[in-house]
């Protein structure tokens, strides 16, 4: 298998309409101390966040994992776990169920989005021409957009 990174996505935390969690503002604190589901297609019930949670002296409670996404937005929706998970990639799945995502109160690590490909198609012209229209299209979507890379002051006219 051949890859190259094409993008990094931020990490965002997913909860039912009405969780706790969504009222007030989100503590560190709060966020380690909700109920969290992992997606892991192995059935890990740690990953990076927890490393993260560690370094301020918190540690969270992870009673589930899923092996997809969709399964942990699913539960996400019909129970009180929170899944954090990356945030461009899952927004149309997290709106089309009505959940809320919270901005994680701590710094998380990005996660790397790579386009993947068996190396039997390295040297064929038009599935190099549709990696790059992939990369463009995948790097268009996650660059800063020039209103957020200007000063504040210039968005709003002040």
């Amino acid at each position: 298998m051949r890859h190259r990174l094409v993008g990094e996505d931020r990490l965002v935390a997913a909860a039912r309409p009405g969780h706790p969690l969504t009222a007030g503002p989100l503590s560190p604190e709060r966020y380690a101390a909700a109920e969290h589901l992992t997606v892991s297609r192995r059935g890990s019930l740690r990953d990076p966040i927890d490393d993260a949670l560690t370094t301020h002296g918190l540690e969270r409670r992870v009673v589930a994992a899923g092996p997809t996404a969709a399964f942990a937005l699913r539960l996400a929706l019909d129970t009180d776990l929170v899944v954090t998970l990356p945030e461009a990639v899952t927004r149309a799945a997290r709106e089309e169920l009505g959940l809320a995502a919270l901005p994680p109160p701590l710094p998380l690590p990005g996660v790397a989005l790579h386009l993947l490909w068996h190396q039997r198609y390295d040297n064929d012209r038009a599935h190099a021409w549709l990696r790059d229209l992939a990369t463009e299209t995948v790097e268009a979507l996650f660059a800063p957009s020039a209103a957020s890379r200007q000063p504040v002051a210039a968005r709003t006219g002040t």
